[in-house]
């Protein structure tokens, strides 16, 4: 196996319904309404989603997908994630909604497509950080389980995480990663050679962690750990320096920090 398993990683996940927060923000969007390329503020279904009938939520956002003149705008997309992520988490829809984890992440990537300058991002950055957080985990579980047929679900699911956010050069940089333990050599330079600007950003500045999520911490971490983990033994010059890169962030406790601090990342790097 190439990766090793941490057991004290961090997964503090904050509560996926974020009720106060909606409720808060259906005030704002009567003070001041979101509007979209059709001048739409889809306010149904952000009360069908705060009312938790997600099913109606789910069925209304799609056919909004559908419409050639709704067809383009970002918020039925995300609306149908959302939807569908919260009935993936309730068994009284798996009968009529066996697919809804799934349909989930894919319109989450599908919304971060069409919303491509992030207009609604008070809208979707808290449900995506969230969201993020539970798929690395299944990540790192693919991971764990170290064959071939893992390392592609953790790879695809990883792409996946890529789209849904594509400010989050963590993902991009393990992405590249488990491309390069599929054979994928290709695709993992062409990534590679996108973060190594990010990287060599973090390497220099230390407050780099205060524009990032909790998310993009959390993943920025587990990928630096994990590309070394892979490299140390084979390689460990390449190893120590990929874990420079993430020194200034992740070594010490950083004021910037989103996450709980703990000895992993300064315990690898001191053992290579």
């Amino acid at each position: 196996m190439y990766f090793r398993h941490r057991s004290c990683y961090d997964y503090s996940i904050m509560n996926y319904k974020h009720i106060l927060i909606l409720v808060f923000g259906v005030t704002i969007f009567r003070i001041n309404p979101v509007v979209s390329q059709t001048d739409n503020d889809y306010m149904d279904l952000l009360l069908f989603y705060v009312d938790e009938k997600y099913d109606i939520c789910f069925n209304k956002a799609m056919k909004y997908t559908l419409k050639e003149k709704t067809k383009k705008d970002p918020l039925p997309y995300l609306y149908v994630s959302k939807a569908s992520f919260e009935m993936s988490r309730d068994h009284k829809y798996t009968n009529n909604y066996p697919k809804a984890y799934k349909t989930a992440i894919s319109f989450a990537a599908k919304y971060r497509k069409k919303d491509k300058e992030y207009k609604f991002k008070d809208d979707a950055e808290d449900y995506i950080d969230a969201f993020k957080l539970v798929m690395i985990e299944e990540i790192e579980n693919y991971i764990l389980e170290g064959t071939d047929a893992t390392y592609g679900k953790a790879t695809g699911l990883c792409k996946k995480t890529c789209d849904m956010d594509p400010d989050d050069y963590g993902a991009k940089l393990l992405y590249a990663l488990l491309c390069n333990l599929t054979k994928n050599k290709s695709t993992a330079k062409e990534y590679f050679k996108i973060c190594k600007p990010k990287l060599a950003e973090y390497k220099d500045n230390k407050f780099s962690l205060k524009y990032m999520t909790k998310s993009q911490q959390f993943i920025l971490r587990f990928a630096l750990l994990e590309y070394a983990n892979y490299y140390k033994k084979n390689d460990p010059s390449k190893a120590k320096s990929m874990l420079e890169n993430g020194k200034h962030l992740f070594y010490e406790e950083n004021e910037f920090s989103k996450l709980n601090y703990n000895l992993d990342f300064k315990l690898v790097y001191d053992n290579i």
